[in-house]
């Protein structure tokens, strides 16, 4: 229900309390009283016009009904006739002396008090005596007439108070409930608590607009919580790739000042690739600086159509030159159209292939093999790096792409374990597909599927 309809009908329940006792009080003098069968037989009588009463009379006879108490039962005689009674004994319009008036009196003197008062202003020759009988019950009488209405009235009264109490608490329940639901769970947000699912109300209760905000937190508590692993997996990405760079870096100064690397061509191509890699590591940095912006996703909106062949032979003469470096075998078959495009970042796919590639090089050894290859097919790219390593046992395979996690094989390597994060993070940002196959002391193979777009021949 709808909190702006709890209110209404609170305060509406609030509002009926006071107002239904209001009404009771004058709705119950009303039923009770006798002067409403009084006041009810006097319009008919002066409607009909049956007796010769004058106007002035019958505004005395009026006046004196008005002023009748509440427990007081009367009766109008006039013409032999009873014109208007609430007396059970004496019902109006029955024809009645004045003897057997006395008479019914004095039989019923015991129960009640009686009075008859004469309206001498009536007096006519022909209309003879018209008298105001009134009774009333004795006060030491067990037979005190009781209302008929009295009891009725007060369970009902009662029955709609109780009906408005209930209905203001369980609102006010409800309301406070919510209420009290979205307090503690904002405040597990606001502790950092992005790990706990938000306490939600059953569906079938308590449903409002508080506790569809609850919901709502709990879907803006998912999207921080992934926020917040994909900001943590960017950095420790980011950290872990600015360390291969400046390994290769501090490796080539350092033989190239310890006089392993002597001869001019061996120096210049060090030197090359030297600046290579202070190149894709002032890349990486900038990088880091936008990484609000990669965070946010922007960096969507600024993918390229790029041909990837280059890029790939790129990679590969990069990756051949590593390899003499550490004594690897490393083969190379590209086999993609020089039109093949895809849409994509290149610094980042570019990191990708290289840290898929450091791994080979890692969990490999001396004269090992390391065989990259991209392939074709309709409108898809598959590009597979395969090593002859120690592989990965089949425990693991379902965690490598998990943040920090090391699998047993990896354990005695240095590494913090967010290199295939990395991989992962990009190529599911980029919507493509990646697939692992390996077997210990046998080898690993990462496979990357890439759909391509071909440009349409002129």
């Amino acid at each position: 229900m709808k909190i702006k309809t709890q209110f209404t009908i609170l305060i509406f329940a609030i509002a009926m309390i006071p107002l239904a006792v209001a009404v009771s009080l004058p709705v119950y003098h009303y039923l009770t009283s006798p002067q409403r069968y009084l006041m009810k037989g006097f319009r008919e009588v002066s409607r009909l016009n049956t007796t010769n009463l004058t106007s002035d009379e019958l505004d005395e006879i009026r006046s004196i009904i008005k002023s009748i108490p509440p427990n007081v039962q009367v009766a109008i005689y006039s013409e032999h006739s009873i014109l208007i009674s609430n007396i059970p004994e004496l019902k109006a319009g029955t024809v009645r002396s004045l003897f057997d008036i006395i008479t019914f009196m004095s039989d019923t003197s015991g129960e009640y008090d009686y009075q008859m008062q004469e309206l001498h202003s009536f007096w006519t020759i022909n209309s003879g005596k018209t008298l105001v009988i009134s009774r009333a019950p004795v006060s030491n009488s067990k037979s005190r007439r009781k209302s008929n209405y009295m009891m009725p009235a007060f369970i009902l009264m009662l029955l709609f108070e109780t009906i408005c109490i209930a209905l203001t608490i369980a609102l006010s329940r409800t309301i406070f409930s919510s209420i009290q639901l979205l307090e503690a769970n904002t405040q597990k947000i606001a502790n950092g608590e992005l790990d706990t699912k938000l306490e939600l109300p059953q569906k079938s209760r308590d449903t409002n607009e508080i506790t569809s905000l609850a919901e709502n937190l709990d879907r803006m508590r998912g999207t921080l919580k992934d926020n917040q692993e994909r900001r943590n997996k960017f950095i420790m990405g980011i950290s872990h790739d600015l360390r291969t760079p400046v390994a290769l870096i501090k490796g080539y100064s350092e033989a190239i000042s310890d006089g392993v690397v002597s001869d001019m061509d061996s120096i210049k191509k060090s030197l090359s690739i030297v600046e290579t890699k202070a190149e894709q590591l002032e890349t990486m940095i900038n990088d880091l600086i936008n990484y609000m912006k990669l965070n946010t996703n922007e960096w969507r909106q600024h993918l390229a159509q790029i041909s990837i062949k280059p890029v790939l032979d790129e990679f590969v003469s990069s990756a051949v030159e590593t390899a003499d470096v550490y004594k690897r075998k490393t083969q190379a078959t590209i086999h993609v159209e020089e039109s093949a495009t895809v849409f994509m970042d290149k610094n980042l796919f570019t990191r990708a292939l290289e840290n898929l590639y450091n791994n080979a090089l890692r969990y490999t050894k001396e004269n090992d093999s390391i065989y990259i290859r991209a392939e074709q097919s309709g409108d898809r790219i598959k590009i597979s790096i395969e090593d002859t390593g120690i592989g990965i046992e089949e425990k693991d395979l379902a965690h490598i792409y998990d943040i920090f996690y090391r699998g047993t094989s990896s354990r005695r390597e240095q590494g913090m374990g967010v290199g295939l994060s990395v991989v992962k993070t990009v190529i599911d940002s980029h919507g493509w597909d990646i697939d692992v196959k390996s077997e210990v002391n046998v080898g690993t193979t990462f496979t990357i599927t890439i759909p391509i777009s071909v440009p349409q021949k002129a």
